[in-house]
């Protein structure tokens, strides 16, 4: 296997596994997204169901209130409680019979036209204390049994003289019920006195008809449980019951909303959703529904926890076409994976071939020509900048979606995570920014190696000032070591000098990484100091020293190598690529200097350099000649484009921006950029505007900081 398959097809390995690794952390997210989402409407559906039912049972409340209120009723009432006491209690005599038949003409067409308007089916008179049946207006035929053990609604409404309303099962049917004590006046007695009570009914079926008519989404079924039906109704009833409607699991299906409750009923994984509550999914046919079952109390067992259930309440709803979506976003979401993993596949490929093919080249030519000289350091040079353009080209080509992958990493870090999870994202953050930071040292060497000296913009820039910002950026990390950072400006430094800050930036900020990596406490000192001046140019020397782990005096020389760590073991402490001090010496060296160090095993280090520049002559005052024109020729500028207001206002957008781009926060960064594009800015920065969101919207945050210091620079 040759060099470049294993090279190839490491990387492919490491791409695939973190696209992977991205499309299965979303799926999971997508897939708890759903079932939370499933969950919550499903407590919704019940409390749904819970908010109907109190409103029947209040419902069948009024209407018994409105019966109760009628004088007649409750004088023939209170006559029928007399003339059962008279003739010995129970179903009473022939007066019992006749106060009975009339209060039933009596109330028999009011029942009837209140069951038309409000859906009820049982209005009856009990005769108090207790529970005695003095008339069930839909049997008029059954009276005069005593209903204590069953009728717990009416018991408490006559024994503390209160309404009451609850499910309950009674002798003949199961009904939700709504019970008012009744009053009358006694002529004889000269008072009011209480008679009995009225209990109004209506059954199940009629209450999720109302139930599903104002949710037609959702079906819902009652299913009683035969332990509950066979303990209180009478036993031809309930043997009729049986004959007519079997129980299936235990359970008679009291109402329902849909006929599939039966066909549900009689499947095997349909147990699990009777005997434990909550929610659940299953399939039926080509369909997947969502179910949640909760236990269904009557009046007794609401007051008596030591009661057993009366039933189980069944609700769902079809989520056929939730389920379908979720499952069609996985499969888009695994497919762009591969597309992106193919793009960049192909990518490398060519880029691969690309640098071997340029190395046969050289191999082939260097055999040939071997004696010429000449041609021999033509051909090196070849090969070298070949090497340069393909390390420069593959390190844009593989920042562009490292960025990307980088971007969406923190996004998925801001929402819910499991701890798992969170330590795989944290993980795969970890390693894109080790990756990226490779890319970007590359790239920079790239770009060293091929732009000459001559091709670097000089500009006008305080140096202290510079040092500074520098320090500044390495506040946190310094503080994450406990290493105190210093900064030391000698006397006689100029205010102003005419350079390179950008190359000067890179440099320093390598050796301050570098110092604090490895020191564990102490300081770390940014030094700048004039050696030499005369006329308008200066010579500065800057230097940064800690009192770190040092280098030993045989490695001195070759730390500034490519890849070259002091500890190369694979164990060492402190990480890094060893291209850091490289890049700062060829940057050094671009502009016309060279890094030294200083330094003894567990001593420190010490790493300084020298710059010459030219300087603006000082006036009378002490001030800077030159200040004052280049400070009015900028204004000028600005004023002709846009007033100063504006300028000030995109300096103030940049400054917040600097944070959330060094830290790589995306929502940060894409609000300020949201910003910028609904301003109107001047023709000399409206371009590098628009290049700034672009980069921030692709997650290119990276080079988006390098705009931002372009920006700075044109609005300074």
């Amino acid at each position: 296997m040759t060099l470049r398959t294993k090279i190839f097809l490491l990387l492919s390995a490491v791409l695939l596994c973190s696209i992977m690794s991205y499309v299965w952390v979303y799926a999971r997210l997508d897939q708890q997204r759903l079932m939370a989402g499933l969950s919550q409407r499903a407590e919704q559906a019940t409390f749904a169901f819970k908010a109907e039912l109190d409103s029947t049972e209040l419902r069948m409340l009024q209407i018994a209130t409105v019966v109760a209120h009628d004088p007649k009723v409750q004088q023939l009432f209170l006559l029928g409680k007399k003339a059962v006491e008279m003739e010995g209690g129970g179903a009473g005599g022939n007066l019992s019979a006749q106060v009975r038949q009339a209060l039933f003409d009596h109330v028999q067409e009011k029942q009837k036209v209140l069951a038309e308007e409000f859906g009820f089916r049982q209005l009856l008179f009990h005769l108090g204390p207790g529970s005695l049946s003095f008339l069930r207006v839909h049997r008029p035929e059954k009276f005069g049994d005593r209903l204590d053990k069953v009728r717990y609604t009416v018991v408490t409404a006559n024994g503390e003289q209160k309404s009451t309303v609850g499910f309950e099962t009674g002798r003949i049917l199961s009904a939700i019920r709504g019970v008012i004590p009744v009053y009358a006046f006694d002529g004889s007695a000269k008072e009011k006195v209480h008679v009995g009570a009225l209990d109004a009914g209506t059954s199940f079926a009629s209450m999720l008809s109302l139930f599903h008519k104002n949710r037609p989404w959702l079906n819902a079924a009652v299913l009683l449980s035969r332990e509950h039906l066979q303990t209180n109704i009478w036993p031809d009833f309930f043997d009729q019951m049986v004959k007519e409607h079997p129980f299936v699991k235990g359970f008679r299906i009291e109402g329902t909303t849909s006929s599939k409750i039966k066909a549900f009923l009689a499947r095997n994984d349909f147990s699990k959703i009777l005997t434990d509550p909550g929610h659940h999914l299953l399939q039926y046919g080509e369909n997947l529904f969502s179910f949640t079952s909760f236990s269904l109390r009557d009046f007794l067992g609401e007051k008596d926890p030591a009661q057993p259930d009366a039933g189980v309440v069944i609700i769902w709803r079809d989520v056929s076409t939730e389920i379908a979506a979720y499952h069609n976003n996985v499969r888009k979401l695994i497919l762009y994976g591969l597309i992106l993993f193919v793009l960049i596949e192909l990518l490398m490929f060519y880029g691969l071939k690309l640098m071997t093919k340029g190395l046969q080249v050289e191999l082939e030519q260097t055999r040939k020509h071997d004696a010429a000289s000449e041609n021999a350091r033509l051909v090196a040079e070849e090969s070298s900048r070949l090497k340069t353009e393909f390390l420069g080209n593959m390190s844009h080509e593989l920042r562009t979606p490292m960025n990307a992958i980088m971007g969406l990493g923190q996004l998925l870090s801001d929402t819910p995570l499991d701890n798992r999870q969170q330590n795989f994202i944290t993980k795969i953050n970890h390693s894109s920014k080790k990756l990226l930071n490779l890319i970007n040292e590359v790239l920079l060497i790239a770009e060293v190696d091929t732009q000459p000296a001559e091709a670097l913009i000089s500009e006008s820039y305080s140096p202290t000032q510079l040092l500074n910002q520098s320090i500044e950026k390495f506040a946190d990390q310094a503080k994450a070591k406990g290493v105190n950072l210093k900064v030391d400006f000698s006397a006689g430094v100029p205010s102003l000098v005419n350079g390179h800050p950008a190359q000067l930036e890179q440099i320093l900020s390598q050796l301050l990484g570098n110092a604090i990596k490895f020191s564990q406490g102490g300081e770390v000192t940014l030094s700048l100091r004039r050696l030499d001046q005369s006329g308008d140019s200066v010579v500065l020397e800057y230097a940064v020293s800690d009192q770190g782990i040092g280098i030993p005096a045989e490695q001195q020389q070759q730390i500034f190598q490519s890849f070259y760590q002091v500890d190369g073991s694979k164990t060492r402490a402190n990480g890094g690529t060893g291209l850091g001090l490289t890049i700062a010496q060829k940057i050094c060296r671009q502009l016309g200097g060279n890094i030294t160090v200083e330094s003894a095993l567990g001593q420190g280090s010490r790493f300084s350099f020298q710059l010459k520049y030219k300087t603006f002559a000082k006036d009378s005052e002490g001030s800077i000649a030159g200040i004052n024109e280049v400070i009015s020729a900028a204004k000028t500028e600005h004023d002709v484009a846009q007033v100063m207001g504006a300028i000030s206002e995109i300096d103030q957008l940049l400054q917040r921006l600097d944070g959330p781009l060094a830290k790589m926060q995306p929502k940060l960064c894409q609000d300020i950029g949201d910003e910028l594009k609904t301003k109107q800015w001047p023709d000399n920065v409206s371009a590098d505007i628009e290049k700034l969101t672009n980069m921030i919207f692709n997650y290119r945050f990276s080079e988006a900081r390098e705009v931002v210091v372009r920006l700075k620079k044109v609005i300074l």
